[in-house]
């Protein structure tokens, strides 16, 4: 478990039923999932979460991964009352909801990912080649600065750097961690039924990655839908999505 683990912040709709856990993306918070999640009121209870570092939520410790997000959730869903719950993870809630599968499988009754990240991307030469470089240029101002008293790696940041890497502040360490991991052997370990909601228009976390999770997971189910990229999939997208997670959750009920 982490050693580290804050108290949760979470708004409520609903209070019996099937326990439903919404996981929101990077740099975002819990009313990122509320519209989505209020469509869902009759269907059970809902926590939509402040994950850690976010919102009103506490960090947890540096350079903290989505293995450590998904024990510190695991520590708060106990808490909650029985599971099994179903997770809604946007983004980087998606890698999170996988790590909770794979790591606490009694917790969770099936997961569902809207833009889910977690797997790395195909990549052209040149992007790799630039990738490289680009890293080989970092390290290098690092030591300059350690060395000799420079500032080459803020000017690098500021030159380089993505708006959410510029942006995170403490959690950059974390960020730097979640953006390198793949989670290709903890997708592989879920067991439990998953559905796999992917905008065609997504350029943060493609199709591609949606279509190789239901590769790799055993119960997996993947959507491509039209017309929708990384963000408005969750707002002008929200009546699509819904239809889509209405049919998944029968199916699990007659299941």
């Amino acid at each position: 478990m982490t050693a580290h683990s804050p108290k949760w912040h979470f708004e409520q709709i609903g209070d019996e039923g099937q326990s439903f856990v919404w996981l929101h993306g990077w740099g975002q918070d819990s009313a990122s999932m509320l519209r989505l999640a209020e469509l869902f009121k009759a269907e059970g209870q809902h926590r939509i979460y402040d994950q850690p570092g976010f919102g009103r939520t506490g960090r947890l410790q540096d350079g903290a991964g989505t293995e450590d997000y998904a024990d510190a959730l695991a520590l708060e869903l106990a808490q909650v009352g029985p599971g099994p719950h179903i997770l809604i993870g946007h983004s980087f809630g998606g890698r999170v909801s996988v790590q909770m599968a794979a790591r606490h499988p009694t917790l969770v009754k099936a997961i569902i990912l809207i833009g889910g990240a977690g797997l790395q991307r195909r990549r052209s030469l040149a992007f790799r080649l630039r990738a490289f470089v680009l890293k080989t240029l970092g390290r290098l101002a690092r030591l300059s600065d350690k060395l000799f008293s420079t500032s080459f790696r803020d000017a690098y940041v500021e030159r380089f750097g993505s708006a959410d890497y510029k942006n995170a502040g403490p959690l950059r360490l974390t960020f730097v961690k979640v953006v390198n991991e793949n989670l290709v052997q903890e997708a592989k370990a879920v067991r439990c039924p998953v559905l796999l909601i992917y905008g065609a228009d997504d350029t943060e976390a493609p199709p591609e990655i949606g279509k190789k999770y239901e590769q790799l997971m055993p119960i997996a189910r993947f959507t491509e839908v039209k017309g929708f990229n990384h963000w408005d999939i969750l707002t002008r997208g929200a009546y699509q999505c819904q239809a889509l997670i209405k049919s998944f959750l029968k199916d699990l009920r007659d299941d």
